[in-house]
């Protein structure tokens, strides 16, 4: 049974066509994802069907009049002066907790909320009525990957219908079975989750591309016929007339020149209207990316590493691990675990309260949240190439192209671009500088599935060592490889992908002797170092570890002998 009908919705914005004879279908319990690049049209459409939005044509048709619906906006929409429980309105203190809203933050002023609590508050009251339709416009925003898993169960579980926009390609996969695709103003359907859309698309694209191969050959199939008429009938036309030719013999030379022409038209009309647009390919990474092949094999030593702010709670306590040369690490936690702070660590802007952190000297390439390194007087082109002109226009315009800075887009000032924009930027200034270490602190922030995609296929070429902090599960799969998880006061390093943790319920693999035995080496190359040159009233300390680490590395050989 539908829910809702939507009938040839059209909505402009300054003379720009935003939706443009939108029309589709909810039925009663679906789950359905509504996806697109940014700005073109997503939130719009949610809320014309939320009634906050007149739209300029259309309609829209309730199956059950009076039917209630919910909209989850992704604008922060509470005031963040009154507390948090005045907003709320009446709430099931039930559902309150499985939201994860603990009482005592009913009476704080939401401004003083973190935004993965304000999403958790925002979801806890579009629930709250059991609505007959879910409009959720980015509801995974700010939340952790326990939230996310949250959400996922609550949705999965509910017996409404959801339409959902989102850009988290896992969250996608695991909620919705149908996809509305809008592009250029229009929607198209494609049945299941994400995974399959994407298949879909992909099976698009080259049939799009056959069919122009098979225009291709038919149209010189035919421009050469139509030469052929063509010549035939200027040479019917231009022949010497025959003086000894009779009158019915002259007029079926003419005849046969404008036969010949007439076919040439045909032909031409016949070929224009059969016209296949090319298929625009998406551009693809051959860039030959550097960086990070060329050091030391153990990059980072960790024993006992511990940290705090103020002293009395310690984000983590006695964390011990290592990285090597083209490690592929993603940094998993909740939201004010740690996270952040363990890459700031790594980077050298922070300390260690306690323990020992050591970092080879190599090139690291930094991308926070933040973005404070771009500059917004330059240019794209500029900005990538340090401000100067680019060296290797090529290269950098493909790497551009590829991120989808296409044409005069390389001219646009960093001023004016959008945030998806910017995170790209920011990720193509990294990649080109070739560091040896690139840390990426929420790398796709803000950006649309196709930015995204690229984003991804760009890491995923990156030949260095990855240091990643993403509650983008899908880019976690396909570029890590270790998985450094921290909670409860605890940083604990898994040797396998994301799915491979998963699937053990996020439980540390135990350290074979390999492992202990490369930890101990390490350590024991770097005091031999040390001790070359100690520092004054080190020596004796240096020399007494360096017999326990021999110790402990002979002892651990000879067991395993």
């Amino acid at each position: 049974m539908m829910t809702l009908q939507v009938r040839n919705l059209r909505k402009e914005f300054a003379n720009r066509t935003v939706l443009d004879g939108v029309s589709f279908d909810l039925a009663q319990g679906e789950r359905v994802g509504l996806v697109g690049r940014n700005g073109c049209g997503k939130s719009t459409l949610l809320r014309i069907l939320a009634g906050e939005l007149a739209p300029d044509e259309g309609t829209l048709h309730w199956i059950h009049p009076g039917a209630a619906w919910a909209y989850l906006s992704q604008e922060d929409r509470w005031d963040p002066d009154r507390p948090l429980g005045e907003q709320l309105g009446p709430v099931d203190p039930a559902l309150l907790g499985r939201c994860g809203i603990d009482r005592s933050l009913l009476s704080r002023p939401a401004g003083a909320l973190s935004g993965g609590q304000k999403t958790r508050a925002a979801l806890a009251k579009v629930l709250a009525g059991s609505p007959e339709l879910l409009l959720l416009d980015e509801p995974t925003n700010h939340l952790d990957t326990e939230g996310l898993d949250w959400l996922q169960d609550v949705l999965r579980r509910y017996r409404g219908t959801v339409l959902v926009v989102s850009h988290d390609r896992y969250f996608l996969d695991q909620v919705v079975t149908r996809i509305l695709e809008l592009e250029n103003g229009r929607i198209r359907e494609y049945p299941g989750n994400y995974t399959a859309y994407a298949r879909q698309k992909q099976a698009e694209r080259e049939r799009a591309e056959a069919e122009y191969r098979e225009y291709v050959r038919k149209k010189k199939q035919l421009e050469a016929a139509i030469r052929r008429e063509r010549e035939w009938a200027n040479r019917a036309h231009n022949a010497k007339p025959d003086p000894t030719a009779s009158v019915f013999q002259k007029g079926i030379d003419r005849n046969m020149a404008r036969n010949h022409m007439r076919v040439a038209k045909a032909r031409e009309r016949r070929l224009e209207r059969m016209k296949v647009e090319k298929p625009r390919k998406p551009e693809h990474i051959n860039l030959a990316l550097r960086g990070g092949t060329d050091v030391a094999r153990n990059l980072v030593l960790a024993e006992g590493l511990g940290f705090t702010y103020d002293g009395r709670r310690w984000l983590f306590r006695d964390a011990s691990f290592y990285l090597q040369r083209g490690d592929r690490v993603a940094v998993l936690g909740s939201n004010g675990s740690g996270k952040t702070t363990l890459v700031r660590l790594l980077t050298g802007e922070l300390k260690p309260t306690e323990g020992r952190l050591h970092v080879a000297p190599v090139k690291v390439g930094y991308l926070a949240q933040e973005l404070e390194t771009l500059d917004p007087r330059h240019t794209v082109l500029e900005e990538v190439s340090g401000g100067n002109p680019a060296p290797d226009q090529a290269r950098i315009r493909t790497l551009l192209a590829c991120l989808l800075f296409r044409e005069e887009e390389v001219y646009k000032r960093v001023a004016v671009l959008s945030g998806g924009e910017k995170v790209s930027l920011a990720v193509a200034k990294l990649l080109l500088a070739e560091p040896d270490l690139l840390v990426l602190d929420e790398p796709t922030n803000g950006l649309d599935l196709a930015s995204r995609e690229r984003v991804e296929e760009a890491l995923a070429d990156y030949p260095g060592t990855l240091i990643l902090v993403s509650h983008d599960r899908y880019l976690v799969q396909r570029l890590a490889d270790r998985i450094l998880h921290i909670a409860d006061g605890r940083l604990e390093l898994f040797r396998g992908t994301y799915a491979e943790y998963a699937a053990r319920g996020g439980t540390e693999k135990a350290p074979d002797a390999a492992e202990e035995i490369l930890l101990l080496e390490t350590r024991l190359a770097q005091l031999s170092a040390a001790l070359a040159a100690p520092p004054e009233g080190e020596a004796e300390a240096l020399e007494q570890e360096f017999i326990r680490v021999s110790r402990a590395l002979r002892a651990l050989k000879e067991k395993r002998a």
